[in-house]
This record gives structure tokens, sequence and C-alpha cells, in this order.
């Protein structure tokens, strides 16, 4: 997996009134913390941000000050409407040891079951698995054409990427194809098996005027 890299100005001001002010020229107040050393607070282009966020990175190159950072994105911040980024945390990490990562979940082909007039129900979006930060694959590809009515796929029925380990429990059921009769309000907004099925962007939650984490640096 490539590792893609934003740009980061040190800021030294922090606070409500300083983090709106940075928003009012297109930045985003962000933190950078972890390993045992000292945060730093930061701030970036909204854009740039915006094009991770969109690309769904999770693992990114801080560049800031002359140095450079492997991290995790590790939580976005959004405006009450959920629309505007309003911060973002960025966790140090070593790209020699494992993560834990959300990955999100795509079926392919059509089922068998749904030819016989089934509902697909893709009822987990997204699996948390264990890699190293270099491995983490774009997505985990689930084949749904061999379901029937009444047959599910689970975790230990699945393959994953060489060095990718899932962390849900092995009878997780991840897919399944029931009567119409059966489909709950979620599964009857799951998409037909040959689509995609595209999970929440990072983390969505109404941002305070400050992160917490800056409020106990």
């Amino acid at each position: 997996m490539d590792i893609m890299q934003i740009e980061a100005r040190p800021r030294e001001v922090r606070g409500s009134r300083a983090c709106r002010r940075l928003r009012t020229l297109g930045l985003v107040p962000a933190v950078l913390y972890g390993r045992q050393r000292e945060n730093v607070l930061l701030s970036v282009g909204r854009r740039d941000l915006e094009k991770l966020i969109h690309a769904r990175a999770v693992i990114v190159q801080v560049n800031w000050d002359g140095q450079q950072d492997a991290a995790q994105v590790r939580e976005v911040q959004y405006d009450t409407l959920g629309e505007r980024v309003e911060h973002v945390d960025f966790l140090r990490i070593s790209l020699t040891e494992k993560v834990t990562v959300s990955v999100r979940v795509e079926t392919h082909g059509l089922a068998a079951g749904v030819t016989q007039g089934g509902v697909l129900d893709l009822r987990e979006h997204e699996l948390e698995v264990q890699c190293l930060p270099t491995a983490i694959p774009e997505r985990l590809r689930v084949e749904v054409s061999a379901l029937a009515i009444g047959d599910a796929l689970r975790v230990r029925e699945m393959q994953f990427p060489e060095g990718v380990t899932p962390t849900a429990d092995p009878d997780l059921v991840v897919v399944a194809v029931v009567q119409p009769t059966e489909v709950t309000p979620e599964a009857a907004e799951a998409a037909p098996a040959e689509a995609i099925t595209e999970p929440e962007v990072i983390g969505r939650k109404e941002a305070a005027e400050e992160a917490e984490s800056e409020g106990e640096e």
C-alpha cells in the first residue's frame, strides 16, 4: 500500500478562538502524538486533508518543520452538520510494527440465492484487522456467488491477504442470503451483490471547539 503524504505547519496558539481563525483561512487544527514523544500542535490544509479522507487513507506521512512522521489517522471530527472537517488527530506509528485498522468489506458476484428471490444481507460493512502499516488492504473482497437462500459466510470462511489477521469472532456472520420476509430495515438498505458497499468515512463526530486531546497536552 502506498503511503500518502500531507504537509503540516506547527501552531503555537491553542484554544477555540485560535482554531476558528485557522478554519477561516482554510486550515484544520491537528495534533500529532504517540510513541512516548511530546504532542505537537499542527495545522493542515483543508483540501489536503479532504483528499486523504476521500482516498480512505489510514496511514499517512506527516511532513512538518523539516521532520517526517508515519502516523495513523486516528480521529477526524466534523461540524454539527457532519459536513466540514474541524479537527484531526494523527497517532505516530512504526512502519515495522503491526497496527489495528478497520477495512471496508466489498461483495463480489451475484449470489445464487438472489436469483432465486432471496436478498443479500451484508451485515458487516467493515472488519477490523491487524497487519503492518504497509500491508493494509484497500478492501476485503467477499465472493458471494455460491451463497444460496439461507446460506451465510462467516469471518473464519473468508480469505485474508497474507500477513492480515482479523480480530473479530471467527463465527461472526459477514454476509448472508435471506428470504425477503426476513429482511431487516438495515438489510433492505444494503446494496446489491454486484455493487461496492461504501461505509461511512472515518468516524464522523460532532466537533467540540477544541479537541479533547489538546486539552490534555
